[in-house]
């Protein structure tokens, strides 16, 4: 029992280490996006609405397997559609995405525990929720970038990455729900959560991809030059991807027009410097997306407008920012009321002076008619 006891306290002191460094990560990569770009104010999300597009995880999940496979791919899929029924094929894809986020579930609840504030969740007030939930996003935001790391396997590692980010993104949704007495729970909760992501300003995404794609073909290109030689890789290449043969056929002209003998170039420093363009790539992308979903989250789960709409930073300069577009638009609400209010009292002022005319106007009808019977 002791030794179970020692166990559990040091798993714990772990676990907290863990998120505290997690936290000051994620508030550092939080600083650093706030500077870089300007605050938004992100849009609640009416869940529970049965018509909603299709989040983008699905489409980069069936595009990156498809580069990661090539032309296999496409076999597998020929022959599998005569098999199998296009129908039990979405039932297989839908499956799948249910449980990463029955694992992201799991997870969030594995973790939110360990948080000393989230054991008297129901006595905290919104600013105490506010910060709670800060800490969290700050935690998947340094989650989610650390995925970015999974560049250094190519190809391989884009899939890998997708995932990882899809899960971290489900955790963050669950978390941040939990946080603000919302918890999501059985197959409406998972529905719930994918039609938040899909309702998150992903389209960064598909240039993530891209991008990273390519520096996978170049790795891969680089790597077979290396034994085979540049010269013959590129012909290769040319003869597999025809677009690209005009290219290849370009390189090869000038190549040889200056006498110059591409299978004797060092690509040594190119190959060690393509992974890491492809983690700097995938973790700048990854902050950038988390952003989305846990502005989307915040917004949807928080309390009140102030505080949902308020950007999920510690950066101070960027909270005035925020701070002084509500406050401009306070002010500019106290203007129209005195505006109002000034019309009201001169709307009052005219009557009031239309009257005293009318009562001068009558009492001088008055002494005119007592003079004219004084006459009389």
């Amino acid at each position: 029992m002791a030794k179970r006891s020692t166990l559990s306290q040091g798993i714990n002191t772990i676990g907290h280490f863990t998120r505290n460094n997690l936290e000051r990560m994620g508030s550092l990569i939080d600083s650093a996006n706030a500077k870089a770009g300007k605050p938004r104010q992100y849009k609640a999300v009416n869940l529970g609405d049965e018509d909603f597009q299709q989040d983008l995880f699905r489409e980069q999940t069936l595009k990156t397997t498809q580069q990661l496979l090539g032309s296999r791919f496409a076999t597998y899929g020929k022959y599998a559609k005569k098999v199998v029924p296009n129908s039990l094929f979405k039932s297989v894809l839908d499956s799948s995405f249910v449980q990463v986020a029955k694992l992201a579930a799991s997870w969030s609840q594995l973790d939110l525990p360990n948080e000393h504030r989230f054991a008297d969740i129901t006595a905290l007030d919104d600013e105490e929720r506010y910060a709670l939930a800060t800490d969290i996003a700050n935690q998947n935001r340094a989650l989610a970038t650390l995925g970015g790391l999974t560049g250094l396997a190519g190809l391989p590692g884009l899939l890998a990455d997708t995932l990882w980010l899809l899960l971290v993104s489900l955790r963050s949704v669950y978390q941040l729900a939990a946080v603000y007495d919302q918890p999501l729970t059985g197959k409406q909760g998972i529905k719930m959560a994918y039609e938040l992501l899909a309702s998150a300003d992903l389209s960064k995404m598909q240039e993530k991809q891209a991008l990273l794609a390519g520096i996978g073909v170049g790795k891969g290109l680089l790597d077979n030059a290396q034994s085979r030689g540049l010269h013959s890789e590129l012909q290769n290449l040319g003869l597999k991807n025809q677009n690209v043969n005009f290219y290849a056929e370009q390189i090869d002209n000038i190549a040889g027009q200056v006498g110059f003998d591409l299978d004797q170039v060092d690509l040594t420093w190119l190959r060690r410097l393509l992974p890491v363009s492809a983690v700097a790539v995938g973790m700048h992308y990854n902050s950038r997306l988390i952003d989305e979903v846990l502005g989307v989250a915040q917004a949807t789960f928080a309390p009140e407008p102030k505080l949902a709409n308020r950007f999920i930073t510690d950066d101070s300069s960027s909270e005035e920012q925020v701070k002084q577009m509500a406050s401009d638009e306070d002010s500019n609400e106290e203007s129209k009321s005195e505006e109002s209010d000034s019309d009201s009292i001169q709307e009052e002022s005219d009557t009031s002076t239309k009257n005293d005319n009318n009562d001068n106007k009558a009492d001088d009808k008055t002494v005119d008619a007592k003079n004219k019977a004084d006459t009389k």
